[in-house]
């Protein structure tokens, strides 16, 4: 991509010139003078400079850096594409996984992958469930597993159920609970539980990391709810009511060709049967 536009980008998000040269392994005033360059093709400032290095985007730099960001994705998209152009046999496959499927599930995928698939490569997307399921919808992933029913365009991504899991309550009674981030399955079963069983925690900490949870509740900070195949052998837990048992989804563009949607979905079944064999 774009020398001065990757420097622009690098300053935006850190305010400052001097951590962008750092970031880019160049110097501060290379750094100074490809701004200068953009904003003289631009005809506009990009940066109000103040006082103490302090540096303030304008409206025009706004706008750049709005639009760098999706031509940077696209310049990313594009060289993936030119990459596999001339081996037909290769492919470069966009997979989701939602937080606690990349911990329980993408590590053994991915090694299976590695040994099974050998003109595949990967490139795997960790987030929660909604992020997931926008990526497939906008054609950004190809696939992907996720831990909540999503509403998608039909016409654009089919689902499957393809497990179930089960979710146990953690952690010590202090007071506080832990909770994942509003997007995530968890969370949404999480704001379940406390309805039905009438739960007004006195404090709550988000996190969008499941192992950060983890860790918490091991320190004894608190409580949380969380899938029972994340929990180290042996850790206790309590049961909760049958319908706690949430089902897992596959979902996947329906631009996607049958022998790599095949491929893939059968290896991923193969290894969720093992990680989820309920």
């Amino acid at each position: 991509m774009n020398q001065a536009l990757e420097t622009f980008i690098s300053v935006y998000e850190s305010r400052s010139f001097s951590i962008a040269a750092k970031e880019l392994f160049v110097t501060q005033p290379t750094v100074s003078v490809r701004i200068e360059q953009l904003e003289k093709e631009m005809g506009t400032p990009l940066f109000v400079r103040k006082y103490r290095q302090e540096i303030i985007p304008t409206k025009a730099g706004d706008v750049l850096y709005r639009q760098a960001i999706r031509m940077r994705q696209l310049w990313r998209e594009t060289q993936d594409e030119i990459r596999y152009v001339d081996d037909h046999h290769r492919r470069i496959i966009r997979l989701g996984f939602s937080q606690t499927l990349a911990v329980t599930t993408a590590p053994q995928f991915l090694m299976r992958a590695h040994e099974q698939l050998a003109d595949f490569d990967w490139n795997i997307t960790a987030s929660n469930s909604e992020a997931i399921s926008r990526l497939i919808d906008g054609k950004k992933l190809d696939m992907g597993i996720v831990e909540k029913p999503m509403l998608t365009d039909t016409s654009i991504v089919a689902r499957k159920n393809i497990a179930s899991d089960q979710l146990v309550r953690i952690g010590t009674p202090t007071g506080t609970w832990l909770i994942r981030e509003p997007g995530s399955g968890i969370e949404h079963y999480t704001n379940l539980f406390f309805e039905e069983y009438d739960v007004i925690p006195e404090h709550t900490i988000v996190l969008n990391r499941n192992d950060l949870i983890m860790t918490l509740v091991q320190q004894g900070i608190g409580e949380t709810v969380v899938s029972k195949s994340m929990l180290p052998a042996g850790m206790p837990y309590t049961a909760l009511n049958p319908h706690f048992q949430r089902t897992l989804y596959f979902l996947y563009g329906l631009g996607l060709d049958k022998r790599t949607l095949e491929t893939t979905y059968d290896l991923l079944i193969n290894v969720i049967q093992q990680v989820y064999p309920d």
